[in-house]
């Protein structure tokens, strides 16, 4: 099969890394670098006193595994109350810590796509039922089921790809999946379509990827390092008559 390199799907809904990242330091920022809590005598060991603005640099630096926010992070010195915890070399030992995590996850992910993926063999696209929209019917075979973004778009001959479909998917075994494209839909991303006529259409298959979220964000960097959108990504193309 064919391989797809121009288009990245980890998680439809997934965050912005960058927008998101860019966001929560804006709001560490925002915090007088004067500002601290001390004598926090319930707290655990390291964690009794702290600069606010560093506890949110280190929080930060965690959540996106980002190590040279760490840069940031200053360690309140106290004679009564230890303060390692938020230091630049504990966030430094945190970040390294959740990358490892994050690293061991995607290679298991790996590891069950290449044992027994859900492979793309063909599709076909139909008129839906009322006679204007369409059914987009892929075939999978494999035995792992797990979600994947399937992606479709017209190749216009001298053009560029144009997508008219990508969401996202469970693909198992008994999926027996029938995805319905609005005319409409296809006509408003491509002006030029025409109901009747015959265009090469790519269908994409991309295994998804956890992106994060809440207290956990993956750069698209990391990901690419590790489980690469190629090696995740089956396409195939045809002549489909709409």
């Amino acid at each position: 099969m064919n391989v797809l390199f121009g288009l990245l799907f980890l998680s439809p809904a997934g965050p912005d890394y960058e927008a998101a990242r860019a966001a929560a330091i804006r709001t560490c920022e925002a915090i007088d670098p004067g500002k601290y809590q001390s004598g926090l005598i319930m707290n655990p060991d390291g964690y009794r006193s702290y600069y606010e603005r560093s506890a949110c640099f280190q929080k930060t630096a965690v959540e996106f595994r980002d190590v040279k926010l760490c840069d940031l992070v200053r360690q309140r010195r106290s004679l009564l109350s230890s303060s390692w915890g938020y230091s630049t070399d504990n966030c430094r030992t945190l970040v390294t810590q959740a990358m490892d995590a994050d690293r061991r996850e995607l290679e298991d992910l790996k590891q069950q796509y290449a044992a027994g993926r859900m492979e793309l063999r063909d599709f076909a696209i139909e008129r839906n039922g009322n006679g204007r929209d369409y059914d987009v019917i892929p075939a999978f075979v494999g035995t792992n089921g797990h979600g994947y973004t399937i992606a479709l778009e017209i190749l216009p001959p001298g053009g560029s790809p144009v997508v008219i479909h990508s969401n996202g998917y469970y693909v198992d075994p008994r999926s027996g999946l029938r995805l319905f494209i609005r005319q409409h839909d296809i006509t408003s991303r491509f002006p030029a379509f025409e109901p009747g006529r015959t265009y090469q259409v790519r269908a994409a298959a991309t295994f998804t990827l956890p992106t994060g979220g809440g207290s956990r964000f993956i750069s698209d960097a990391f990901v690419e390092r590790v489980f690469p959108l190629r090696e995740r990504t089956q396409t195939i193309v045809r002549q489909i008559r709409f």
